[in-house]
């Protein structure tokens, strides 16, 4: 892999000594006990929920309408899964924290797989093909956890794929607490080409599937929880290049543990080919909306999902 894709630029003196503050701030938090660093996540997440007034609309906005479409009980209070989900997606920025201060260890005997027997299936048939897997995840439960879970169940190194973040602190925060266990990080803008040596080298892919694509030629409009959404195909047509197969990856919190549902794989045809991006897409869409149906308040309901060229110019109040 190139270098390049596994760190963030260079940033100056100026924004290495912000770094090290950060990581001053990060200390306490990565060293309190897992169950009081969770309610200290569920109290910022109450927090942020008021102080961020724009996404707090856009989260109960989108629990309206899912509702609306009939994929949520009418009687569920959009109010209470959207504060709840901003306590989830806090959490996770605690958890970086902890997996950037002390990487995996604190975790440890805290994890549970439920469907092992999938992701064995899925890595044997990668590797009899010369490639692979792509571990397919969501914004849902402890997500920052997956891919060195993932590392530590299979032994296997992971090309995680995210956006940059304008090369500050988060970014640091993002790129390393995702590196940190022997992973490598990919730029989403880099990320066509970068995945793809990754597979063919032999590594597996982690990308997350939940966010929506708005330039033509990424995506498709599918379905997800009855509303229609632009969706990235980019993850189905890798898949189906490489010859790798899919790996759906949802995380869920249960008290202590954090439980990771891996679901069956889908594998492109060999020789890739056809509508199979397009089907694949439509099946993880499918799958994970069930994934938000049971447990509605673990996902990430404050991102614009169903965000779309035509969305923006009429609803601007909403988007």
């Amino acid at each position: 892999m190139d270098p390049a894709t596994t760190q963030p630029p260079d940033l100056g003196p100026g924004r290495r000594a912000f770094r090290l503050l950060a990581s001053a701030l990060m200390w306490l938090p990565a060293r309190l006990p897992l169950g009081l660093l969770r309610a200290l996540g569920r109290l910022a997440g109450s927090l942020l929920y008021l102080a961020l007034p724009r996404r707090r609309r856009i989260a109960r906005v989108n629990v309206e309408r899912v509702k609306e479409a009939g994929y949520l009980p009418e009687a569920l209070d959009a109010s209470r899964v959207a504060r709840l989900s901003f306590g989830t997606v806090a959490q996770t920025l605690l958890e970086a924290m902890v997996l950037h201060q002390r990487g995996l260890a604190p975790f440890r005997g805290k994890w549970r797989l439920e469907g092992r027997e999938r992701a064995l299936e899925a890595l044997s048939l990668a590797r009899a093909r010369g490639t692979g897997a792509v571990f397919l995840t969501a914004h849902m439960g402890p997500w920052e956890l997956a891919p060195h879970v993932m590392r530590e169940e299979f032994g296997i190194t992971m090309a995680v794929v995210g956006r940059g973040q304008g090369g500050g602190a988060l970014e640091r925060l993002m790129v390393e607490s995702r590196t940190g266990t022997g992973n490598l990080f990919i730029f989403k803008d880099r990320g066509a080409r970068e995945m793809l040596r990754a597979l063919k080298a032999g590594l597996c892919v982690g990308t997350l599937i939940d966010q929506a694509a708005v330039v033509e030629r990424e995506g498709a409009e599918i379905s997800f929880m009855g509303r229609p959404s632009r969706t990235n195909l980019g993850p189905y047509r890798l898949a189906a290049r490489a010859g790798a197969p899919l790996v759906p990856l949802f995380g869920r919190r249960e008290g202590a543990f954090a439980v990771f549902e891996i679901l069956p794989p889908l594998a492109p045809p060999v020789g890739g080919g056809g509508d199979w991006p397009l089907e694949a897409a439509r099946r993880l869409n499918a799958l994970l909306g069930e994934a938000v149906r049971r447990r509605p308040h673990e996902w990430m309901w404050g991102h614009r999902r169903w965000k779309t060229p035509e969305g923006i110019r009429s609803d601007p109040g909403y988007f």
